[in-house]
């Protein structure tokens, strides 16, 4: 906002000139007292004659007293109203002096406090519905493919000639489409939930171990299935600063993420490690990494790497929530190669309230 040094000096002005004006009136007004009552007496003018002349002049005087009075007042609140309308437009002027303890001074504060508290809600308003607009956007582009899918080998289906062992193929791509978008609505209604409860995120001060052995157990049918054997490293006795419903959400994503990815028959590590200010948690998987230009976007939403053409499963969700939980606590994720054989992935915890 904008406070002219013209519309400063003028305020001042229009103060002083107020006061010089009822002080000038009160001085004239008791000069014209002693004046009429002078004349009074030397003239032999009756009393009655007198004070009708009196009362009219002090009508006269106080008349113009309140005319110039109006004119100064009438100046004012046309500065006050052009200050609330230059904030209506968006293009807000101080039209009054704040650094002066005077009503104007602290109604320009005021007004000003009001006006960012307005501009903040409508930047917060346009950011969500920004928000939900890419929210909508992903969610038609991720569905429309799997729905055209089932619809083209549905059609397949009702057509004469196809053979058992093609209806029996085309089933299977269907059956896999429908599952496709299961995995979607679980993935889009965990992101959902996590965007509305961002601001509830509760971190308390708690050791990691039992969350990180709740997320292992969780995923270890499915890692038993690949022939995968997790394994626990690192110091066990700490502690950091993390909600625990959704770390655990984070923490099994990266597992989930290490044994989709990894090498069927391998192990995949769960490290742990102290610092000053933050607590680590490694996942490392062997198998293809991470190629280094994908480190900037696999985080994204709904980004899926280059082999994930081979993995039926997944949407590209899960590495995304794991980003948001983590620095909707303070903390950050990142990704890496391990000894050029596999991939780690690095979970940041505050170690300590701040």
């Amino acid at each position: 906002m904008e406070l002219g040094i013209n519309g400063v000096t003028e305020m001042k002005n229009n103060r002083i000139q107020i006061k010089w004006i009822v002080i000038v009136t009160i001085l004239i007004w008791l000069a014209s007292l002693v004046v009429f009552a002078a004349g009074a007496v030397h003239t032999g003018v009756t009393s009655a004659v007198c004070m009708c002349m009196y009362g009219i002049w002090n009508l006269i005087l106080f008349s113009m007293a309140y005319l110039v009075v109006s004119r100064k007042i009438t100046n004012i609140m046309r500065r006050v109203d052009d200050s609330i309308q230059s904030m209506i437009d968006g293009i807000p002027v101080r039209s009054f002096p704040e650094g002066e303890e005077s009503l104007l001074g602290k109604f320009q504060v005021q007004l000003t406090k009001l006006y960012q508290i307005l501009s903040r809600s409508r930047e917060n308003e346009e950011k969500l519905r920004k928000e939900m607009s890419s929210l909508v956007s992903d969610m038609v582009h991720q569905i429309n493919t799997p729905l055209t899918n089932i619809q083209m080998y549905t059609s397949f289906l009702i057509q004469d000639g196809i053979s058992e062992q093609e209806k029996a193929r085309m089933c299977e791509i269907v059956s896999s489409q429908i599952e496709k978008l299961g995995w979607f609505a679980d993935g889009f209604t965990k992101t959902a939930r996590l965007e509305e409860d961002m601001r509830k995120l509760r971190p308390e001060y708690q050791p990691i171990l039992p969350m990180i052995l709740s997320a292992i157990d969780e995923i270890s049918v499915k890692a038993e299935a690949h022939g995968d054997e997790i394994c626990l490293e690192g110091e066990q006795n700490i502690e950091a600063v993390y909600d625990r419903r959704w770390t655990e959400e984070a923490v099994f994503n990266l597992l989930d993420n290490a044994v989709k990815y990894g090498e069927e028959n391998s192990k995949i590590y769960v490290r742990m490690t102290s610092y000053e200010i933050y607590v680590r948690i490694d996942v490392i998987n062997y198998g293809k990494p991470v190629p280094k230009e994908d480190y900037t976007v696999i985080f994204n939403r709904y980004h899926r790497g280059n082999n994930a053409a081979f993995i039926k499963e997944g949407v590209g969700l899960g590495l995304y929530l794991t980003r948001e939980i983590a620095a909707g606590q303070g903390g950050y994720v990142k990704v890496g190669n391990y000894k050029g054989e596999g991939t780690i992935f690095s979970l940041f915890l505050l170690s300590s309230c701040r």
